[in-house]
């Protein structure tokens, strides 16, 4: 057993709905200097001013807040994941042993696309995404978090570098990436 760390990170994909977010802060901000400065008119104007001001920096610091990456790490069979925001706040997230990962699969984004809001409802475990803006793959499996003892389904867009390690831990994704490792493989030696 190697005491190598691998670490990949994961941009998320950009929320559409945040920019819906920020256009709606702004409508709202003029309506309410429009009726402001409609019944006070002058010092309308200044309250106007400081409002629009107020506005801007709470669309800024969502802003900031917005970019979001995530950061897996591989230490001796564990796997770590992590929430990074504005490259500043760190989060962990959960913690897991490779080995113990269930219905490792390849999926879409439709099929993410196709998950009921009722999800974590009607189903005990949680959601997590850890998927950039034009994934290569999906993978798709449930792992338990070691501290929390609560069941996660994960969807992850990982590299190549974790992939293969977590084949080598994990019968049930050596199964599935074994064509895809095998591909990555040839084509690095064909580099070389």
């Amino acid at each position: 057993m190697t005491d190598e760390v691998i670490e990949s990170f994961i941009k998320a994909r950009k929320n559409k709905g945040r920019t819906l977010l920020y256009v709606l802060i702004f409508a709202v901000t003029m309506l309410i200097d429009v009726v402001i400065f409609m019944f006070f008119w002058l010092i309308g104007l200044y309250l106007s001013i400081i409002i629009t001001g107020l506005a801007a920096v709470l669309v800024i610091i969502l802003m900031r807040r917005g970019r979001l990456e995530y950061e897996l790490s591989i230490v001796k069979g564990e796997m770590t994941v992590s929430e990074i925001r504005n490259q500043a706040m760190r989060k962990r997230l959960l913690s897991f042993d490779i080995r113990d990962i269930e219905n490792f699969r390849e999926t879409n984004l439709d099929e993410i696309a196709a998950l009921d809001s009722k999800y974590n409802r009607e189903n005990p475990h949680r959601l997590l995404y850890c998927i950039s803006d034009d994934p290569e793959a999906i993978y798709f499996f449930t792992a338990r978090a070691k501290e929390e003892g609560v069941t996660y389904d994960i969807y992850m867009s990982p590299d190549d570098r974790i992939l293969k390690e977590i084949a080598s831990k994990n019968f049930g994704a050596k199964r599935v990436l074994s064509g895809r490792l095998a591909a990555a493989a040839g084509q690095n030696q064909k580099e070389s």
